[in-house]
């Protein structure tokens, strides 16, 4: 990988005394920490509130991380060859998500054993997962084509919950302009162009390709490690909630979905992320 040249750049703001930063202001502690309010005296509340926003502070990092991977593909794809090191700037910053993605896969089964849900549960209102839009806007940046969640709280006579209609209404226009924005410009996209740079044959002879590939074999291997940290994130919270649901003793969630359904049916409309390339892997 070429060496970096990092340069001191000049503060956003220029009347800044860089003498007066300290760390608890720097990091802006005091609104960082304000930013958990319990609506209950439930310290499991507490915790439920601090495990969600270490998952979308990560959530808003990947975000800019695969923001710069993606840009990087882009440039690399546009290359007439692929040099040996052609990937290695996606590569390096690919490498922030997956480990993000770690960071959040461990965060969240804290709750797993979290024994005093009801005694927060009816204030929280419909607040859900289901609402979070960085974790939407993530999934679509990998690859995700369409709204599969769309739906996903309505009742036998098709009337969704208003935890989807008020995110839809919150939302709609940033969902789909993140459509518009990564449709030919996610992981997933720029996967499908790499598949189209090999040799023709079936897609498993190009994924075997392209993993003997000098420049090809590392992205290959990241691509690989997403997928799965964002499939571990997906079934993890699929088991996290029905444990949950099971200890309150309901079938729904809070945002009025059924988690058996609604959070399976990823598996069964959208994934894989990357067709065949950890089918190839398995069979390896």
């Amino acid at each position: 990988m070429k060496k970096y040249d990092a340069k001191p750049l000049p503060p956003l703001d220029p009347n800044m005394d860089a003498s007066k930063n300290h760390y608890w202001s720097y990091q802006g502690l005091d609104a960082l920490l304000a930013c958990k309010k319990p609506l209950t005296a439930s310290k499991d509340e507490d915790l439920f509130i601090a495990v969600h926003q270490i998952c979308e502070i990560a959530f808003h990092q990947i975000i800019v991380d695969l923001d710069r991977t993606l840009d990087a593909l882009k440039t690399a794809l546009a290359a007439p060859d692929l040099p040996a090191g052609a990937f290695d700037e996606a590569v390096y910053f690919l490498d922030r998500p997956i480990k993000l993605w770690d960071t959040v896969n461990r965060t969240m089964p804290i709750l797993g054993d979290m024994r005093a849900f009801a005694e927060f549960r009816t204030s929280i209102g419909p607040t859900s997962g289901f609402q979070s839009f960085q974790f939407r806007k993530i999934e679509i940046m990998a690859g995700v084509a369409g709204a599969y969640w769309n739906g996903g709280t309505a009742d036998a006579g098709g009337k969704v919950h208003v935890a989807e209609s008020e995110f839809d209404r919150r939302y709609g226009a940033d969902i789909c302009g993140a459509f518009d924005r990564y449709g030919a410009h996610s992981l997933r996209h720029y996967f499908e162009a790499l598949l189209a740079r090999a040799p023709a044959g079936t897609r498993a002879e190009r994924v075997r390709w392209l993993d003997a590939h000098a420049a090809a074999a590392p992205l290959m291997e990241r691509l690989r490690l997403y997928e799965a940290r964002q499939a571990t994130f997906h079934q993890a919270h699929l088991g996290l909630a029905v444990r949950q649901l099971s200890i309150v003793g309901v079938e729904y969630g809070t945002g009025g979905t059924s988690f058996k359904d609604y959070l399976a049916k990823y598996n069964r409309e959208i994934a894989p992320l990357f067709p065949g390339l950890a089918t190839h892997a398995a069979a390896e």
